[in-house]
């Protein structure tokens, strides 16, 4: 037995790892669809555009071309710096020491040719004429004719302060920057890509430059696989977490998720601003838990971010906020119509979370970005829609148990409930009574009280087949116990538990109301037909005459053992005082303990004090006594006023 388990154990955890091999390959086939053939269709001036390309967020992004026409205006205006030649000066002051001058000129012309600056054309002519106005008359045709022939320019270029200057000048100039606002098309399908728009989509990262393709494949393809590896962790470490689930029902969770990854990233061609991934949290808070559907909200808006890069800021903030918001609220709505509200308050904080991201990056609202916050908005309505849809296909064809579905079930109007009430109504109004203890009991002690409330009307079901043979439903007919052997009472009646079971796969019932109908008796004794058997043969064995099991195994089964045996002993009290109640009470859960029927059960001895005063309070109200009026009643209207009174109050 031990060995058969550990081989279903092992075959068990290998669908596992199939599901979880096939997922991880699926989902890494979503991000090479992102970052694989992001590398094949890099872009090139003068070809033609293969999509549209929008803006993310709004951002500054620097014009290059006007930059540099401003920066080259600001070099023109620096002119050229000169510098004095060593050789030239020497050659020159050589020529004014040697040329016979009046004192005076020379001493002029030799201050001034020492400037470190060097003399200029302009500057020479300059000189020429005012050492003229120095020179006497006499001498001023020689002077001329001397200083125009042989005195020499020794300004020369500087190139290197020159370049020096020009560039100071250049870098003096701020980068001139356009807007480009959050939603706005830069290039549109089949528009010719220009060097201004690919530089553009460069500084948004929106554009690669062309390369060889084919020696990035395999490293594209392992970073893929990587990736969703790495992604896969989380959910693996989240699955295991969901003790009560079906392998059946996490492929369907996974199964659902991938699909509408896979739907969500091929609406991504047509606006990466409408997310309806919302859905998965708003059916995850309904089918399991509020906490799991946070969780699972958080790894999709991951998973969603790394399928837009161009918007990834935008797409996680925005898949969390509305996924979680959403989560929230359809955990706490009280009808299926109401996921449809859901996913609308989902939206709501999906388009504040998107106005604010804007507002932080400095952006105004203009059409484009107010049409970004009607397709947000609009996504997550959408979301509410398919959730609505898909939630009976996942209660019907996947067993999930919602409480949509418990209330549903618990409604008198069900058909198997209108059965049990037609054909065995004493069943159905013990069902009823066992329903009201069990329910306040389970809600006392921490438990499920709803699912409580509706195992406890389905547990008796399988009375269905054979109504006559069980004492609630013979009002006024003999027992036809009487007329058989005890043996086959003992088959007769154990036989429910069985019929109950093919009852409710018949009426495709959930699974999780089975052990309600299996547990309720556990192996007990049928005390009754056991002692009638012994009449009969004194070494009768006491376990022909059990319930086949299993015992109870949860808090709700084993307080429905527990009240259906009180229920049933509290109709045979004939002074049905507080104190006889409790007494009662104490003495069936004892039995039970000392029989071993709880010992697979979570209850511990605080569990059964709480579940006896329970039982007490409820079965006091229910079994009080009622004020004894005369046999003669009095008529509607008048008569006598003592008459009136009744014989006794109790």
């Amino acid at each position: 037995m031990r060995r058969f388990r550990r081989r279903l154990e092992r075959r068990f955890r290998g669908r596992y790892v199939v599901l979880f091999t096939l997922v991880t390959g699926l989902l890494a086939v979503l991000l090479y669809s992102v970052y694989g053939l992001r590398g094949q269709d890099a872009l090139a001036i003068g070809e033609r555009s293969p999509q549209d390309f929008i803006a993310p967020v709004a951002v500054e992004i620097i014009d290059p071309i006007a930059t540099e026409k401003a920066r080259s205006s600001a070099r023109s205006q620096i002119d050229t710096i000169y510098s004095s030649d060593p050789d030239l000066e020497q050659l020159a002051l050589d020529t004014i020491t040697s040329a016979g001058l009046p004192s005076g000129v020379e001493t002029f012309l030799l201050t001034n040719y020492r400037n470190p600056d060097g003399v200029s054309d302009f500057g020479r002519t300059s000189l020429i004429e005012r050492s003229i106005s120095m020179t006497p008359t006499e001498r001023k045709r020689d002077v001329r004719l001397l200083l125009e022939s042989r005195l020499i320019s020794t300004a020369v270029p500087n190139l290197e302060m020159t370049a020096a200057a020009r560039n100071a000048a250049a870098n003096a100039v701020d980068d001139i920057t356009q807007t480009v606002e959050a939603g706005e098309t830069i290039v549109k399908t089949g528009d010719v890509l220009t060097d201004d728009k690919l530089r553009v989509l460069e500084q948004l990262g929106l554009y690669s430059a062309r390369e060889d393709i084919s020696q990035r494949q395999l490293l594209l393809w392992l970073g893929c696989f990587l990736m969703a590896f790495v992604l896969m962790i989380p959910m693996i470490y989240l699955i295991r977490r969901m003790k009560e689930i079906t392998f059946t029902q996490i492929a369907f969770l996974i199964g659902i998720t991938f699909f509408f990854l896979a739907i969500q990233r091929l609406s991504l061609f047509l606006s990466p601003h409408f997310f309806f991934l919302s859905l998965l949290p708003i059916l995850i808070a309904v089918l399991l838990n509020e906490r799991t559907a946070v969780l699972w909200a958080g790894w999709l808006a991951v998973v969603a971010a790394l399928l837009e890069p161009t918007a990834s800021m935008f797409t996680l903030l925005t898949t969390l906020t509305s996924g979680t918001t959403a989560a929230f609220f359809a955990k706490r709505l009280s009808s299926r119509s109401s996921l449809l509200f859901a996913g609308v308050l989902g939206g709501l904080v999906g388009v504040t979370s998107y106005a604010l991201l804007l507002l932080l990056n400095g952006s105004t609202l203009t059409v484009a970005s107010l049409s970004n916050l009607l397709l947000v908005l609009s996504g997550n309505v959408l979301a509410g829609i398919l959730a609505l849809g898909l939630l009976p296909l996942a209660e019907s064809g996947f067993d999930f148990l919602t409480e949509f579905r418990l209330v549903e079930l618990s409604n008198p109007s069900s058909p198997l409930l209108q059965k049990l009430l037609l054909e065995a109504p004493g069943t159905y109004q013990h069902s009823l009574i066992i329903s009201n203890l069990v329910e306040q009991a389970v809600s006392a002690i921490g438990g499920d009280s709803l699912l409580a409330r509706v195992g406890c009307l389905y547990h008796d079901v399988g009375k269905l087949k054979r109504p006559q043979f069980y004492i609630e439903n013979q009002i006024g007919n003999e027992n036809p116990h009487n007329a058989i052997s005890p043996h086959l009472s003992y088959l007769i009646i154990t036989s429910h538990v069985k019929d109950g079971i093919e009852l409710l796969r018949e009426y495709k019932l959930p699974k999780a109301l089975e052990p309600f109908v299996g547990e309720h008796h556990g192996t007990t004794v049928l005390s009754y037909f056991y002692k009638r058997a012994l009449e009969d043969s004194a070494r009768l064995d006491e376990l022909n005459f059990r319930y086949p099991g299993p015992k109870p195994q949860s808090k709700e089964t084993a307080v429905l053992m527990l009240a259906d045996a009180v229920e049933s002993a509290s109709r045979t009290l004939t002074d049905p005082s507080q104190g006889s109640i409790r007494a009662l009470i104490d003495r069936l859960i004892s039995l039970r303990q000392q029989d071993g029927q709880l010992a697979d059960s979570p209850l511990n001895f605080r569990d059964l004090e709480t579940i006896a005063n329970t039982f007490e309070r409820m079965l006091t109200a229910i079994l009080h006594r009622r004020i004894q009026y005369p046999t003669d009643e009095p008529k509607r209207y008048g008569g006598d006023s003592k008459r009136n009174q009744p014989l006794s109050v109790n």
